[in-house]
């Protein structure tokens, strides 16, 4: 109880002091300011870095606006380079056909035509080479041996009965009857069936070849070009 009553006593006089301290203005002593030691910089930090030039596809640039303590950074990144454009590939060479020479009877320039009748085949002849061969149709005895020249041509004719119709007609001979010697494509009848093959004489006396063959006689050929039938 009497250290109670002290410490009560000790805290009134303390109260006491201050009040006719601050009554009569009397100056209170202040704390000094904590000295702050400014951080030592060391050489890596006081020594100016250079920049470090650009590498690889992004280039940094750095500018500081005016007014203004605080560096901007900004990125440049070039645009990528435009695809070099794919080599076009070259041309394959064309195979080089080698051309058989014509038989020694025929013209050596310009264009003809070449009937074998024993093996029942056609060649066109350019310039003394073979273009162009294919099978045929003719009779046993018709057309005969010779040369012929076109007389007339028709894109479009029928037989003597009416039953069956060809195309692509080139005249190139009369038989002794008078009928048209030409050729032509394989006949159809009503139903538009070829009525035989080719390669065999079975024909009448004209020369039987496959629609394609006949038209590009009938373009190909002019009045002027030989046609040598053998045997």
């Amino acid at each position: 109880m009497k250290g109670f009553t002290k410490g009560l006593r000790r805290i009134i006089s303390m109260s006491l002091v201050a009040i006719v301290a601050v009554t009569f203005s009397l100056p209170v002593a202040q704390a000094e300011p904590a000295t702050v030691v400014p951080p030592v910089a060391t050489e890596a930090a006081a020594a100016p870095q250079s920049p470090a030039a650009p590498t690889g596809a992004a280039a940094v640039a750095t500018s500081t606006p005016p007014g203004s303590s605080e560096s901007t950074t900004t990125t440049l990144t070039p645009p990528p380079p435009a695809p070099k454009p794919k080599p076009k590939p070259k041309p394959k060479a064309k195979p080089k056909i080698k051309l058989k020479r014509a038989p020694s009877f025929m013209p050596k320039k310009g264009k003809a035509i070449y009937l074998d009748r024993r093996h029942q085949r056609v060649y066109l002849i350019r310039n003394g080479y073979i273009i162009d061969s294919f099978l045929c149709s003719t009779s046993r005895t018709l057309p005969q041996r010779g040369t012929f020249h076109v007389l007339m041509q028709r894109k479009a004719s029928r037989s003597f009965n009416g039953k069956v119709r060809f195309f692509w007609q080139t005249v190139f001979l009369k038989s002794k009857r008078g009928n048209n010697i030409a050729f032509h494509s394989i006949p159809i009848n009503s139903r538009g069936h070829e009525i035989a093959p080719v390669g065999k004489p079975v024909s009448h006396g004209c020369v039987r070849v496959k629609l394609k063959k006949a038209k590009f006689i009938y373009y190909w050929i002019d009045k002027r070009t030989p046609i040598v039938v053998r045997p």
